[in-house]
């Protein structure tokens, strides 16, 4: 099958266009002929994250067949190209597991990690496949492959891209991979669960551009002609990480009189990590005022290397509506950077999960009520990280499964040690030792509702002790005065008169202290589209436009050095409004979109970035297109 390359300019011209919509009708006629086979069975995949795997369930999920958001195919890069990092304005809930940690992610939107691998059940194949292109040589392929075979499945996720960018030295690339897959005997007293993963993720630095602003005079110049700060830096980061979980059934049998189910299982994961940065024009470029190792070049690099063991004991019910697991693990942690160190800790692990479907006298309620509550606690008794604690409760109540109407709390409370760049670091541009910095303390819950598909809300509250920080000048701190984090989010999707679709999302966030925290207080996201189903009911179509503002605030600047963010008191953002004009359709099993975004660049102001110096994309088109297989 030909590959085939879409490449908008920024002066597309009606005659291109024309040939394009060409191109995508033949593409989509193609395609949707080819198909031999699209199932409907809402049953035919389910699947789990990875996590303590013997007490999860699989659940039932169906690929989605909306077509509203398929134009938001990436989360906003706020340095203004994805595969740059990205600062984090967002509140959201959840931490990482306990354990030690090298730094702080900043590549957290172009990466997979260990929440995000997941394991199939099918009751065949299934594939899809995602290609985007568009403006400043913007590529991106994204697929999806998996497939049971007498009782083991294999699933395959990769996805890679690269852009070009607006700005001088903004080249990206981007390549994430896992290949996950679980096996269960025929007698079920014996099974794995097992992934391998890679993410690598190498850009271009170029410090932000010089002036750090764009004015009137310039705004509509070609961005390439811009000075930028760094001419000769890029950064490279990789990371392989390998999981083999094999787990044994104790108990022999089971009958009407068993009631729980016994396990014995093992965990095993290796991971490597590696942060390189280079920059060969340090003396021209004058960006960083010390060089503590070379005055001529820059060549940082780290690396880390994990080795991770657990043993726990599992009980399962035969319903599946208990389960229990205490556990021990051992981590093992070697980082090399200029110097060998060794960090190690011992990890008692627990978990308990009761879910409770409601009955009434022998039958099921017609509205399918349930609660599933899930209780995790950590605790490192011994190690460098000795004394950390996280205890995590997480609780779902369904009103109506049918008409999707749940309510969801969830809990967590945690004392963790700073990350490794806080207390040590050994670097051409920054080193410091020992800064003793004390464990960061918080609480975090998450409230929320959804009354059907339509509408739903959700509050977060964060409070903090001992918060680690950058300072303006890049270098680590900590905070010592307690921090309150407040965040609501509210949205609303409705259809009016079987056509006209509007969908509105509000983001409330505030910070007892905008000094160290840096968050737009109000974010608000509004579509308006024309939906219809067309060509008797074979194509669904949506014509809109969508716009997102962000509140001014004083953001965080970017350090290449450390891939730190830091505070800065120079640069402000506007409130600028980020129009999107798309349309999205879908011929199953193929969807597509076409998509101009940022339409008002060059009409609503000049200030349009989020960091100093980094800028968001000028008016840009971008073509997507993505195809399922079930044979």
């Amino acid at each position: 099958m030909g590959t085939m390359y879409f490449i908008f300019s920024q002066k597309t011209s009606f005659y291109f266009l024309k040939k394009i919509w060409l191109c995508l009708f033949i593409c989509v006629v193609f395609i949707s002929r080819a198909q031999t086979f699209y199932s409907t069975d809402p049953t035919y995949i389910s699947f789990k994250s990875e996590k303590n795997n013997l007490i999860t369930n699989f659940y039932n999920t169906y690929p989605d067949s909306s077509i509203t958001n398929i134009h938001n195919y990436f989360q906003r890069n706020f340095l203004g190209n994805i595969g740059l990092p990205s600062p984090n304005y967002l509140l959201n809930y959840g931490t990482n597991d306990l354990g030690f940690n090298f730094v702080p992610q900043a590549y957290k939107n172009d990466i997979y990690n260990d929440n995000q691998v997941n394991y199939y059940h099918t009751k065949g194949p299934y594939a899809n496949l995602t290609g985007v292109a568009g403006s400043k040589k913007f590529q991106v392929f994204k697929m999806l492959f998996t497939q049971t075979y007498k009782r083991v499945n294999f699933a395959l996720k990769f996805s890679r891209y690269t852009s070009q960018g607006y700005y001088l030295k903004q080249q990206s690339y981007t390549n994430n991979f896992y290949l996950s897959s679980n096996y269960l005997s025929k007698k079920e007293r014996f099974g794995y669960y097992f992934y391998i993963l890679t993410n690598g993720n190498k850009n271009k630095e170029n410090g932000g551009i010089v002036g750090d602003s764009i004015s009137t005079d310039n705004l509509l110049r070609n961005k390439e002609l811009f000075p930028v700060k760094l001419n000769g830096a890029t950064r490279d980061n990789r990371e392989l990480k390998v999981m083999f979980n094999p787990y044994y059934k104790l108990n022999k049998g089971q009958d009407s009189t068993t009631k729980m189910n016994h396990f014995f299982q093992l965990k095993s994961t290796f991971a490597s990590n590696s942060y390189k940065y280079t920059d060969e024009n340090i003396a021209s470029d004058k960006y960083y005022t010390i060089m503590y190792l070379d005055t001529a070049r820059t060549h940082d690099s780290s690396h880390v290397r994990k080795f991770i063991n657990e043993i726990s004991y599992a009980a399962v019910s035969t319903n599946s509506n208990f389960a229990l697991s205490v556990g021990y693990k051992n981590e093992i942690n070697q980082v090399w950077q200029k110097a060998d160190s060794l960090f190690y800790n011992h990890i008692a692990t627990a978990d308990l999960v009761f879910r409770k479907q409601f009955t009434a006298g022998q039958r099921a309620i017609p509205d399918q009520r349930s609660l599933q509550t899930h209780f995790n606690f950590q605790y490192i008794f011994q190690g460098a990280s000795k004394g950390n604690y996280k205890a995590e409760s997480k609780s779902v109540f369904v009103l109506n499964r049918g008409k999707q109407r749940y309510i969801y709390l969830n809990l967590l409370a945690e004392s963790r040690s700073a990350d490794y760049i806080y207390n040590y670091w050994v670097s051409n541009h920054f080193t410091w030792f020992n800064n003793g910095y004390r464990a960061q303390q918080q609480t975090q819950a998450n409230l929320g509702i959804a009354l059907n598909k339509n509408i739903s809300a959700s509050v977060f509250i964060q409070n903090m002790n001992n918060y680690l920080f950058f300072d303006n000048v890049g270098l680590p701190g900590q905070y010592f005065t307690p921090l309150t984090n407040v965040g609501f989010n509210l949205n609303f999707t409705k259809v009016f008169f079987k056509h006209i679709g509007t969908s509105l999302e509000y983001r409330f966030q505030n910070t007892s202290n905008t000094s160290y925290v840096r968050l737009p207080k109000n974010q608000g996201t509004a579509k308006l589209f024309y939906t219809g189903i067309l060509f008797k009911n074979n194509l669904q179509l949506q014509i809109g436009g969508q716009l997102q503002m962000y509140d001014s605030f004083y953001s965080y600047g970017y350090m290449p050095a450390t891939q730190a963010f830091y505070l800065q008191e120079n640069f402000k953002t506007t409130s600028y409004p980020f129009l999107d004009v798309f349309l999205n359709a879908r011929i199953r099993p193929v969807t597509f979109f076409l998509k101009v975004e940022n339409a008002l660049y060059g009409i609503a102001g000049t200030n349009y970035a989020f960091a100093s110096g980094y800028y968001q994309t000028d008016r840009a088109f971008r073509l997507g297109i993505s195809w399922s297989f079930f044979d």
